[in-house]
């Protein structure tokens, strides 16, 4: 089996290369030409590919004909430098239809799209599933662009392209470097307020969630959506958790969502006057303070997916977190 997957030096794409190595597929990898390819390098039968998902021509080029999988992983997750958050349009819309389109000329075998539950009408439910409406909010550019990305494969379904769609929810583990393991390095330093989000999530293990892209090749239906997520967890107890682990004061309260939307935006906008990355942005602090609670019955019925507890996500972040000296013991 041959597979070539976009985002491949990502959180979730290094997690599925390593994945597809072990199930002995031939991988081949995009990536920019700056990328960290330490991972990538240890696996069996690799390919790296030179490329952007902006770059038509490159896709044509790397993206061989007929080729069992493609995995399209590559998207704008983590925090952007101020002023750039229509760039998410860019990656996420635009990336995505340029993927769609080479794939449809190359004839591929299926195409595994990786979406967010945040495409879901989550607030329409305590506990949305895959029959929740979709989100039509045009507020969030994160949220936005991840639907219209969701349109774009929809569409190539329409004219033939073999697509399932996964939605991860917050997703937790090793390989973070730009999302959630940022709350261990916040209380590592010590918090300034002993206060958490207002909000909570179902939260999801990078391990399974890369696992549940190789079941979805084989066992999803074809322009079926599925829900990965986990334990429900307030974000107050996943940040007790980690200071837990690292030994550190843990947060007391949850901060009040209007005083925390304040927090976040002020933060955002006083660290641009600075001239320095904040620790939030206005897509954070807005989707910290809702209650995202999804169901992944669907998925673990059809794909077999086996969500983790906390625990067990959180502990596989900090050990490689010690282990690239991120956090220091």
């Amino acid at each position: 089996m041959k597979a070539f997957i976009t985002g491949s030096t990502g959180f979730v794409g290094t997690h599925l290369i390593q994945v597809l190595d072990r199930a002995g597929w031939e991988i081949i990898a995009l990536h920019r030409p700056a990328s960290d390819l330490t991972e990538l390098k240890k696996c069996q039968k690799m390919t790296l590919a030179i490329g952007d998902i902006m770059d038509v021509d490159s896709l044509r080029k790397n993206i061989p004909q007929e080729i069992d999988a493609v995995f399209h992983v590559a998207g704008s997750v983590g925090p952007v430098s101020h002023g750039q958050e229509n760039s998410r349009y860019d990656i996420n819309q635009i990336g995505t239809r340029n993927v769609v389109n080479v794939c449809l000329e190359k004839n591929i075998k299926r195409f595994i799209h990786t979406s967010t539950v945040l495409t879901f009408d989550f607030l329409s439910t305590p506990k949305f599933n895959e029959q929740t409406p979709p989100n039509h909010s045009t507020d969030d550019t994160y949220l936005h662009s991840k639907r219209l990305a969701d349109l774009e494969v929809e569409r190539g379904i329409a004219q033939g392209l073999d697509a399932v769609f996964l939605h991860p929810s917050a997703i937790f583990g090793a390989f973070d470097k730009v999302t959630w393991s940022k709350m261990f390095l916040e209380i590592e330093r010590g918090l300034p307020l002993p206060f958490a989000p207002p909000g909570g999530g179902s939260v999801c293990h990078a391990k399974k969630v890369a696992e549940a892209h190789l079941s979805a090749f084989h066992k999803g239906g074809l322009g079926q959506h599925y829900i990965l997520g986990g334990p429900d967890e307030y974000w107050l107890n996943v940040a007790i958790k980690i200071a837990q682990i690292l030994n550190r004061p843990a947060p007391k309260w949850k901060l009040p969502t209007p005083i925390f939307k304040f927090y976040g935006n002020s933060e955002y906008w006083i660290s641009k006057l600075l001239g320095r990355n904040s620790t939030l942005d206005p897509h954070s602090a807005q989707i910290l303070c809702y209650n995202v609670f999804s169901d992944s019955s669907k998925a673990i019925h059809e794909l077999g997916y086996e969500p983790s507890s906390l625990d067990e996500m959180l502990k596989d972040c900090y050990q490689w977190m010690l282990a690239t000296k991120r956090i220091k013991r």
